[in-house]
Protein backbone atom coordinates (compact mmCIF):
# COMPACT_ATOMS: atom_id res chain seq x y z
CA UNK A 1 0.00 0.00 0.00
CA UNK A 2 3.30 2.59 -0.17
CA UNK A 3 1.12 4.05 -3.06
CA UNK A 4 -1.48 4.95 -0.86
CA UNK A 5 1.13 5.89 1.72
CA UNK A 6 2.05 9.79 0.70
CA UNK A 7 -2.00 10.57 0.98
CA UNK A 8 -2.58 8.86 3.96
CA UNK A 9 0.72 10.65 5.84
CA UNK A 10 -0.68 13.78 4.58
CA UNK A 11 -4.14 13.57 5.21
CA UNK A 12 -3.84 13.01 9.06
CA UNK A 13 -0.62 14.92 9.62
CA UNK A 14 -2.98 18.62 9.79
CA UNK A 15 -5.06 16.81 12.41
CA UNK A 16 -2.95 14.75 14.77
CA UNK A 17 0.14 16.06 16.89
CA UNK A 18 2.21 13.62 15.23
CA UNK A 19 2.16 10.64 12.80
CA UNK A 20 4.43 7.46 13.40
CA UNK A 21 4.99 5.53 10.70
CA UNK A 22 5.94 1.58 11.04
CA UNK A 23 7.35 0.47 7.78
CA UNK A 24 8.48 -2.85 7.53
CA UNK A 25 11.21 -4.00 4.12
CA UNK A 26 9.57 -7.48 4.28
CA UNK A 27 6.14 -8.29 4.48
CA UNK A 28 4.46 -10.67 7.25
CA UNK A 29 4.05 -13.28 4.39
CA UNK A 30 7.90 -13.08 3.54
CA UNK A 31 7.79 -10.97 0.06
CA UNK A 32 10.68 -8.56 0.18
CA UNK A 33 10.57 -4.74 -0.75
CA UNK A 34 13.00 -2.28 -0.68
CA UNK A 35 11.29 0.47 -2.68
CA UNK A 36 9.81 1.64 0.80
CA UNK A 37 12.59 3.34 1.27
CA UNK A 38 12.28 5.73 -1.24
CA UNK A 39 9.32 7.05 0.98
CA UNK A 40 11.43 6.88 4.22
CA UNK A 41 13.97 9.10 2.74
CA UNK A 42 11.33 11.53 1.41
CA UNK A 43 10.30 15.17 3.08
CA UNK A 44 6.87 13.73 4.34
CA UNK A 45 5.67 15.13 7.81
CA UNK A 46 5.99 12.07 9.62
CA UNK A 47 8.53 9.73 12.00
CA UNK A 48 9.71 6.37 10.35
CA UNK A 49 10.25 3.33 13.04
CA UNK A 50 11.54 -0.04 10.82
CA UNK A 51 9.91 -2.79 12.34
CA UNK A 52 10.91 -6.47 10.63
CA UNK A 53 8.14 -9.39 11.42
CA UNK A 54 9.76 -12.50 12.46
CA UNK A 55 8.90 -15.13 9.47
CA UNK A 56 7.20 -18.06 10.99
CA UNK A 57 4.77 -16.52 12.80
CA UNK A 58 1.06 -16.24 11.79
CA UNK A 59 0.53 -12.78 9.54
CA UNK A 60 -2.32 -11.48 12.63
CA UNK A 61 0.06 -12.28 15.32
CA UNK A 62 3.22 -10.10 13.19
CA UNK A 63 0.46 -8.25 12.29
CA UNK A 64 -0.39 -7.65 16.36
CA UNK A 65 3.26 -6.68 17.14
CA UNK A 66 3.36 -4.60 14.63
CA UNK A 67 0.86 -2.30 15.95
CA UNK A 68 1.86 -2.80 19.31
CA UNK A 69 5.60 -1.91 18.52
CA UNK A 70 3.96 1.43 17.04
CA UNK A 71 2.37 1.92 20.59
CA UNK A 72 5.47 1.48 22.56
CA UNK A 73 7.22 4.52 20.66
CA UNK A 74 4.06 6.42 20.99
CA UNK A 75 4.04 5.95 24.72
CA UNK A 76 7.53 6.57 25.08
CA UNK A 77 7.00 9.58 23.40
CA UNK A 78 4.71 10.78 26.61
CA UNK A 79 1.25 11.19 24.02
CA UNK A 80 -1.95 10.31 25.54
CA UNK A 81 -4.17 9.47 22.61
CA UNK A 82 -3.34 7.10 19.46
CA UNK A 83 -5.10 6.19 16.26
CA UNK A 84 -4.43 3.38 14.25
CA UNK A 85 -4.47 3.61 10.56
CA UNK A 86 -3.52 1.13 7.81
CA UNK A 87 -1.63 3.22 4.86
CA UNK A 88 -5.19 2.93 2.85
CA UNK A 89 -7.17 4.20 5.51
CA UNK A 90 -8.26 7.86 5.50
CA UNK A 91 -10.68 10.23 7.46
CA UNK A 92 -12.80 13.35 6.63
CA UNK A 93 -10.30 16.34 8.62
CA UNK A 94 -13.66 18.15 9.92
CA UNK A 95 -14.91 14.71 10.82
CA UNK A 96 -11.88 14.53 12.64
CA UNK A 97 -11.39 17.32 14.49
CA UNK A 98 -14.48 16.96 15.84
CA UNK A 99 -14.25 13.73 17.47
CA UNK A 100 -10.63 14.06 18.51
CA UNK A 101 -12.05 17.71 20.63
CA UNK A 102 -14.64 15.51 21.88
CA UNK A 103 -12.33 12.78 23.40
CA UNK A 104 -10.55 15.23 24.69
CA UNK A 105 -13.32 16.68 27.04
CA UNK A 106 -14.30 13.72 28.04
CA UNK A 107 -13.17 10.60 30.06
CA UNK A 108 -13.86 8.12 27.60
CA UNK A 109 -11.22 5.51 26.51
CA UNK A 110 -12.12 5.38 22.77
CA UNK A 111 -14.46 5.86 20.03
CA UNK A 112 -15.33 3.46 17.28
CA UNK A 113 -16.85 4.08 13.64
CA UNK A 114 -18.19 2.61 10.61
CA UNK A 115 -16.19 2.18 7.37
CA UNK A 116 -16.82 2.92 3.41
CA UNK A 117 -14.67 0.66 1.36
CA UNK A 118 -13.47 1.94 -2.22
CA UNK A 119 -13.25 -0.40 -5.28
CA UNK A 120 -11.42 -0.20 -7.83
CA UNK A 121 -11.45 3.74 -8.06
CA UNK A 122 -11.48 6.59 -5.45
CA UNK A 123 -14.82 7.30 -6.61
CA UNK A 124 -16.92 4.14 -6.16
CA UNK A 125 -17.56 2.90 -2.31
CA UNK A 126 -19.70 0.75 -0.42
CA UNK A 127 -20.96 0.38 3.62
CA UNK A 128 -18.34 -2.10 4.66
CA UNK A 129 -20.02 -4.70 7.52
CA UNK A 130 -17.09 -4.15 9.71
CA UNK A 131 -15.89 -1.71 12.90
CA UNK A 132 -12.39 -0.05 13.26
CA UNK A 133 -11.46 1.37 17.02
CA UNK A 134 -10.98 5.25 16.04
CA UNK A 135 -9.02 7.64 18.55
CA UNK A 136 -8.16 5.41 22.06
CA UNK A 137 -6.78 6.47 25.24
CA UNK A 138 -3.34 5.83 25.57
CA UNK A 139 -2.09 4.60 28.85
CA UNK A 140 1.16 2.55 29.86
CA UNK A 141 -1.03 -0.75 30.10
CA UNK A 142 -2.37 0.01 26.54
CA UNK A 143 -1.91 -2.49 24.02
CA UNK A 144 -4.04 -4.07 20.87
CA UNK A 145 -4.50 -7.58 20.39
CA UNK A 146 -7.70 -10.44 20.17
CA UNK A 147 -8.90 -8.71 23.31
CA UNK A 148 -12.93 -10.32 22.83
CA UNK A 149 -14.47 -8.01 25.65
CA UNK A 150 -13.55 -4.73 23.38
CA UNK A 151 -16.46 -2.95 23.06
CA UNK A 152 -18.83 -3.10 19.81
CA UNK A 153 -16.67 -6.29 18.74
CA UNK A 154 -19.48 -9.02 18.20
CA UNK A 155 -23.22 -7.97 17.67
CA UNK A 156 -26.09 -9.78 19.47
CA UNK A 157 -26.08 -12.16 16.95
CA UNK A 158 -22.77 -13.44 17.76
CA UNK A 159 -20.66 -11.46 14.47
CA UNK A 160 -17.63 -10.55 14.77
CA UNK A 161 -16.98 -6.87 13.69
CA UNK A 162 -13.71 -5.44 14.90
CA UNK A 163 -10.13 -6.63 13.14
CA UNK A 164 -8.30 -9.06 16.03
CA UNK A 165 -5.56 -6.72 15.69
CA UNK A 166 -6.96 -3.57 16.50
CA UNK A 167 -9.33 -4.43 19.49
CA UNK A 168 -7.53 -2.36 22.72
CA UNK A 169 -8.07 -3.82 26.39
CA UNK A 170 -10.08 -1.18 27.71
CA UNK A 171 -13.64 -2.54 28.18
CA UNK A 172 -15.76 0.44 29.26
CA UNK A 173 -15.90 4.02 28.38
CA UNK A 174 -15.89 3.40 24.72
CA UNK A 175 -18.35 5.08 22.41
CA UNK A 176 -19.41 4.55 18.53
CA UNK A 177 -19.00 7.83 16.67
CA UNK A 178 -21.14 8.78 13.87
CA UNK A 179 -18.14 9.47 11.31
CA UNK A 180 -16.87 6.87 9.02
CA UNK A 181 -13.44 5.55 7.91
CA UNK A 182 -12.27 6.08 4.47
CA UNK A 183 -11.02 2.37 3.27
CA UNK A 184 -9.30 2.38 0.01
CA UNK A 185 -8.93 -1.26 -0.07
CA UNK A 186 -9.17 -2.43 -3.35
CA UNK A 187 -7.94 0.81 -4.95
CA UNK A 188 -4.50 -0.82 -5.91
CA UNK A 189 -2.13 -0.47 -9.40
CA UNK A 190 -1.30 -4.49 -8.90
CA UNK A 191 -4.48 -6.10 -6.92
CA UNK A 192 -2.39 -9.41 -6.87
CA UNK A 193 0.41 -7.11 -4.50
CA UNK A 194 -2.75 -6.02 -2.24
CA UNK A 195 -3.97 -10.14 -1.44
CA UNK A 196 -0.58 -11.59 -1.94
CA UNK A 197 0.90 -9.88 0.95
CA UNK A 198 -2.22 -9.11 3.05
CA UNK A 199 -2.74 -10.48 6.53
CA UNK A 200 -5.31 -11.52 6.19
CA UNK A 201 -6.65 -14.50 4.18
CA UNK A 202 -7.31 -13.33 0.84
CA UNK A 203 -6.21 -15.91 -1.25
CA UNK A 204 -9.63 -17.33 -1.13
CA UNK A 205 -11.40 -14.41 -2.36
CA UNK A 206 -8.80 -13.94 -5.82
CA UNK A 207 -11.43 -14.93 -7.78
CA UNK A 208 -14.24 -13.00 -6.49
CA UNK A 209 -12.19 -9.47 -5.75
CA UNK A 210 -10.87 -9.95 -9.81
CA UNK A 211 -14.54 -10.18 -10.92
CA UNK A 212 -15.55 -6.90 -8.49
CA UNK A 213 -12.69 -4.95 -10.07
CA UNK A 214 -13.96 -5.87 -13.75
CA UNK A 215 -17.59 -4.79 -12.67
CA UNK A 216 -17.25 -2.39 -10.01
CA UNK A 217 -19.41 0.82 -11.75
CA UNK A 218 -22.24 2.67 -9.57
CA UNK A 219 -25.09 0.25 -9.02
CA UNK A 220 -23.39 -2.83 -8.79
CA UNK A 221 -24.00 -5.21 -6.47
CA UNK A 222 -20.63 -6.23 -4.50
CA UNK A 223 -20.42 -10.21 -3.85
CA UNK A 224 -17.95 -8.94 -1.27
CA UNK A 225 -20.30 -6.69 0.58
CA UNK A 226 -23.65 -7.30 -1.09
CA UNK A 227 -24.60 -3.74 -1.48
CA UNK A 228 -24.59 -1.61 -4.35
CA UNK A 229 -21.38 -0.14 -5.17
CA UNK A 230 -22.12 4.36 -5.05
CA UNK A 231 -20.35 6.83 -7.18
CA UNK A 232 -18.92 9.47 -4.55
CA UNK A 233 -16.79 12.73 -4.95
CA UNK A 234 -12.91 12.03 -5.09
CA UNK A 235 -12.51 13.40 -1.22
CA UNK A 236 -8.64 13.04 -0.55
CA UNK A 237 -7.13 13.65 -3.99
CA UNK A 238 -5.86 10.13 -4.44
CA UNK A 239 -4.22 9.35 -8.03
CA UNK A 240 -2.27 6.33 -8.31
Amino acid sequence: TKELLPFCINNLAPVVNKVIVVYSTVSNRGNKDDSISELVFGNLPCQWVNYEPELGLACHENETRKRNFGLKVAKDQGFTHFLIADADEFYKQDEFLREKQRMEESNLNGLVCRLKVYLKDPTLCTDDHTLVPFIQRLKPETLVGNYKKYPFNMDAEGNVHIDPTRRVNHFDRVEMSDIFMHHYSYVRKDIDMKIDNSSANLQRARKVIFEEMQNAQPGYMSKLYHRPLEFVPNYFNISI
